[in-house]
């Protein structure tokens, strides 16, 4: 359920905002309840998206196309590159997300 949830909201961003769409549609995809929401993170040399189906599934499709969007900035930004940069994880991500939500409606 939850994967077409995400394929859905896929086509929808090749459609109207090709850049993200194509993006999202190339990354590698886990479904789990080991994170409240959503996140990306490095997988061997690339990156994955990982989704909490039921967060995920309870959002309305303009809500999970923002979260998309807001996992993808993360990437495009390279925070995951310099997060390990930073002693205090917890204020890096709370700065990655002030710069990134900036982006999205």
């Amino acid at each position: 359920m939850v994967a077409n949830l995400v394929s859905k909201a896929s086509k929808t961003l090749i459609f109207t905002e090709p850049f993200y769409g194509l993006f999202l549609v190339g990354l590698n995809k886990v479904y789990t309840d080991k994170l409240p929401t959503a996140g990306v993170s490095k997988h061997g040399i690339g990156v994955q998206l990982a989704v909490n189906p039921e967060f995920f599934t309870n959002l309305n499709d303009k809500h999970r196309i923002g979260l998309l969007k807001h996992e993808l900035l993360h990437i495009s930004f390279g925070h995951l590159l310099v997060r390990d940069q930073y002693a205090d994880k917890k204020l890096f991500n709370i700065a990655a997300d002030l710069e990134i939500n900036q982006y999205i409606d």
